[in-house]
């Protein structure tokens, strides 16, 4: 490895000790502004030093910002290509990933988010999903119903108590209800009982309508019930379309690695804003460590490694998705010991860190021993700390956006936050300075890339690096206007999956399908499957090395062909864990040109049509072959059509976990052999053709009577209207290598899109797309500017689905210096200047969190994130009066600042 030269940073005392720790397990507590993300990349370098191999490493972040800040931060002081190999990401993500490459679930699911959660249930419950969409209250009514089925899996299961993510969607009297119905029935109240009247909801419905069933339970009965329906539904459809939500990859992945399946282990784990995660999150992180624990997330019982938490307790705000702050206290006791504090504020002048830990003591009641020292000692000098009231809420609203504005022009280096706690306030603010002509990035309410108009566009890349995308295609065809409801566009799709169609299909074929045209290339003229050997991945400058060949007709082998060819580049001795098995071949081999090599298979091709496994790749690799040593030729003119063995079998069985070949050797019980030799695949791929002949025969007749229906042809008509253009020729750039490009394939490929959608009237101007476009552009393709459409999407079209607006916020494609922000999604971020809104008792605390301790004690942390996001200027805003039902009621500061107001400027 290489060090970079670095930029000037020298750690203090306490970052010191942790950049250096190894072995055991250990908790670091990292207030605001103490310098943990260059901590986080430091330990990284220091672990390498120390001998740790990159891909032993794991590195699991809360959100997508803070892994791609890891992750430059090690590409700015590691000059090293494997560093790349850390697993720098959410648990989500990494889940992901884990059930994918472990072949857990079938190959072609595609993971959906929480609209999508809505409209599959839209579906069931028979509502208007548009409704649902924009009604909060009846969006949490769907989030019981999808927690409802997850509680089940895990009953199905037996996942532990403590780690169930929802067990809350089971209330009190659901629970009397429940064991009622067993009472009854005379049997005992058990998870096999619960699962039974889940499984059988139909009857237990009628059930509690008899007359022998307690009358006063019976509507609670019935309600209950009737979610469990919804709920089996919803169950039901996420298997037979493949489909996984994000609790599903967080219980199928703890489910696989606690039952014993063999998954890599990592001697070395970082957890950052540990405070963040839910308990299944931290039993799936024990799952992945060498260390081994006690039962119920006890103390280190054997094994060696490194698992470093870090987190701040004082910043614990996500209750809301699971995450619990007795956990953290759970730690404590595991990392008994071994608990460390930063303490040294390196961002904000000691005016802000001295409010900020007084509070803290006062209010969060931390030791005030643990606490940050600042460094930078700047005295104030007016208007640094202030609290600054207005007569009502309405003059509160234009009083903190001229405030704002005052800020912007008075601090022209500078940037300002408003912070507030309600998307709606967000929302009245940023009208306000809109009518003030004052710029500003507002990060609240629905997040840009979860916007009918983003989604559209990430849509239109899903496709184009899979045209066998289900949640994709439904997009689509939503949103290029060929259905009129995103159910109606499911529904469609899901009829062509279940006949092996894709949406694909009616752009490349006007009466027929993939399947029907392979099927009768098959029956009528003879076929060359080929695969090839090459130097690497790169289709555009890698060499190929050998190729195999094997002529088919009506199934029969009629010819075989295999040649070696020369190359001046370096062929690699492993294949992962594998020794390269060509490397010894090629010595029992005569080697030819180039030219000699590439003219003898097009020789032995002759007119006959080609076929690979992943032909997308083979068939290129050969283009780009054909370009740099056959002059003159042109590979797609002399071989215009390849059939893909991989597309078929994936059209033909979407359930199958695996598509490698020697995974479908092996489910599909053909004969043959996967041993990263040509010749040897180009059998195996024969074989599965002979399985995808007779497969895609049986369905033959099921698509042609589909695509007889009227309905279906009036919608093909439109899909090919719509679309058609626009897919075919973006298909058509994917291999477009640009010598020099002012912006990203992606980028551009999307801005195209953007243009023809407005135009053709199926979105409107969107003013934050601009954000969209220079992000991708400068923060994740910077390095890739010169590479093809499809060597980007393949790279990153995963971690443009994950993206969120706050991803946005700090980026070089963010040029504004006023945000408005609530305090879940100004979490993590810093600001010089920050306004945080409307602090009055009724809202902060909540009016609901009254008589909860534990929610009075969430909404003092929250006003502590707030605050804590200041680097130089901190000022809250209260309103005197306001109007409730036509009332006027008084109204006071927040009591959680009377601790502190002391040191703030009044008004």
């Amino acid at each position: 490895m290489k060090q970079k030269q670095r930029e000037s940073w020298t750690p203090d005392s306490t970052q010191r000790k942790i950049i250096s720790i190894e072995e055991g397990c250990h908790l670091v507590l990292a207030p605001p502004g103490c310098g943990k993300t260059q901590i986080l990349a430091e330990r990284i370098c220091h672990a390498h030093v120390m001998g740790v191999a990159y891909d032993d490493m794991l590195c699991l972040t809360f959100t997508n910002r803070a892994a791609r800040g890891m992750r430059e931060r090690v590409a700015e002081n590691v000059d090293d290509e494997s560093a790349t190999d850390v697993f720098v990401g959410n648990v989500h993500r990494y889940c992901s990933r884990f059930l994918f490459e472990n072949s857990l679930v079938p190959a072609e699911s595609s993971v959906i988010d929480d609209d999508t959660v809505v409209g599959i249930l839209s579906m069931y419950l028979q509502e208007d999903e548009e409704r649902v969409l924009d009604d909060s209250g009846r969006r949490r009514e769907y989030s019981e119903i999808m927690f409802m089925a997850h509680l089940m899996f895990e009953l199905r299961n037996g996942i532990p108590k403590p780690l169930r993510l929802h067990p809350e969607c089971l209330s009190k009297d659901d629970i009397a209800v429940l064991e009622t119905i067993c009472g009854v029935r005379e049997q005992p109240f058990t998870s096999e009982s619960v699962l039974d009247i889940y499984d059988h909801t139909d009857f237990f419905l009628d059930f509690v309508r008899s007359e022998g069933f307690d009358i006063a339970l019976r509507q609670q009965a019935v309600r209950l019930l009737e979610r469990m329906r919804y709920a089996h539904g919803y169950d039901a459809y996420r298997r037979q379309n493949n489909l996984l939500d994000f609790e599903d990859l967080l219980q199928l992945t703890y489910v696989a690695m606690r039952d014993g399946r063999s998954h890599k282990r990592y001697p070395w784990i970082q957890v950052d804003e540990v405070q963040d995660l839910n308990a299944l999150q931290l039993a799936i992180i024990d799952e992945l460590s060498t260390l081994e624990f006690a039962p119920s997330g006890g103390k280190i019982v054997s094994g060696t490694g490194t698992l470093m938490y870090l987190g701040d307790e004082m910043q614990a705000i996500f209750s809301f998705m699971g995450a619990k702050l007795h956990i953290l206290g759970e730690l404590k006791k595991r990392c008994e010991g071994h608990i460390y504090h930063l303490g040294i504020n390196h961002r904000s002048p000691k005016y802000l860190v001295d409010l900020l830990n007084l509070y803290a003591v006062k209010v969060l009641k931390a030791d005030a021993d643990l606490l940050p020292a600042p460094t930078d000692g700047s005295p104030m000098r007016g208007g640094e700390l202030q609290i600054v009231s207005s007569d009502n809420i309405e003059s509160e609203y234009v009083d903190v956006a001229n405030m704002a504005t005052r800020l912007f022009h008075d601090h022209p280096d500078e940037t300002i936050a408003i912070i507030v706690n309600a998307n709606k306030d967000a929302d009245t603010i940023s009208k306000l300075l809109l009518e003030k002509r004052q710029s500003h990035f507002k990060v609240s309410g629905t997040d840009l890339f979860s916007t009918p108009e983003v989604k559209l566009l990430m849509a239109h890349l899903s496709v184009l690096s899979n045209d066998n995308n289900f949640i994709a295609w439904s997009r689509l065809l939503r949103g290029t206007k060929v259905f009129g409801t995103n159910s109606g566009a499911r529904q469609f799709v899901h009829r062509l999956k279940a006949r092996a169609i894709t949406p694909a299909d009616f752009f490349d074929y006007k009466d027929t399908t993939y399947i029907q045209a392979f099927v009768q290339t098959y029956d009528e003229r003879a076929l060359v499957v080929f695969d090839t050997e090459t130097t690497g991945l790169n289709v555009f400058e890698d060499d190929v090395i050998q190729i195999a060949a094997q002529r088919i007709r009506d199934g029969m082998v009629v010819g075989k062909f295999c040649v070696h060819i020369a190359t001046e580049r370096e062929i690699p001795r492993m294949l992962g864990d594998v020794v390269n098995p060509i490397i010894e071949e090629r010595k029992r081999n005569v080697i030819v040109t180039h030219e000699q090599g590439l003219r003898m298979f097009l020789d032995f091709v002759g007119d006959d049509v080609l076929v690979a496994h992943n032909a997308d790749y083979d068939y290129h690799i050969m283009d780009w072959n054909v370009r740099r040593y056959l002059r003159g030729v042109k590979w797609q003119t002399r071989c215009p059509k390849c059939f893909d063995s991989l597309k078929i079998i994936r059209l033909l069985r979407p359930d199958l976990r695996a598509f490698k070949l020697k995974s479908l050797l092996g489910d599909l019980k053909l004969e043959g052999q996967n041993s990263h030799l040509a010749d040897d695949d180009v059998h195996a791929t024969v074989q599965l053709l002979v399985y995808c002949r007779r497969q895609g025969a049986k369905v033959a007749e099921s698509q042609r009577e589909f695509l007889g229906r009227k309905s279906t042809q009036e919608h093909i008509r439109m899909i090919r209207q719509n679309y058609g253009d626009m897919f075919v020729e973006a298909r058509e750039r994917l291999y477009d290598r640009p010598a020099k490009s002012a912006e990203s394939a992606i980028v551009s490929e999307m801005k195209h899109f953007y243009r023809m959608a407005r135009a053709n009237g199926w979105m409107s101007e969107t003013a934050k797309m601009k954000y969209v476009f220079s992000f991708i552009d400068n923060d994740i393709l910077t390095t890739q500017r010169n590479l093809s459409l499809k060597e980007q999407l393949d790279n990153h079209i995963t971690e443009l689905s994950t993206l969120k607006e706050s991803d946005l916020c700090g980026s070089s494609a963010i040029d504004e210096r006023m945000f408005v922000s609530t305090i879940h999604k100004a979490k993590g971020l810093e600001f010089d200047n920050v306004v945080v809104f409307d602090m009055v008792d009724s809202r902060m605390p909540s009016y609901f969190n009254r008589n909860d301790f534990k929610g009075l004690a969430e909404d003092a942390r929250k006003l502590y994130v707030a605050m804590s996001r200041a680097r130089k200027r901190l000022v809250i805003t209260c309103c005197k009066t306001r109007k409730v039902s036509g009332n006027v009621i008084p109204q006071r500061i927040t009591r959680f600042l009377e601790p502190v107001s002391h040191l703030f400027e009044k008004d």
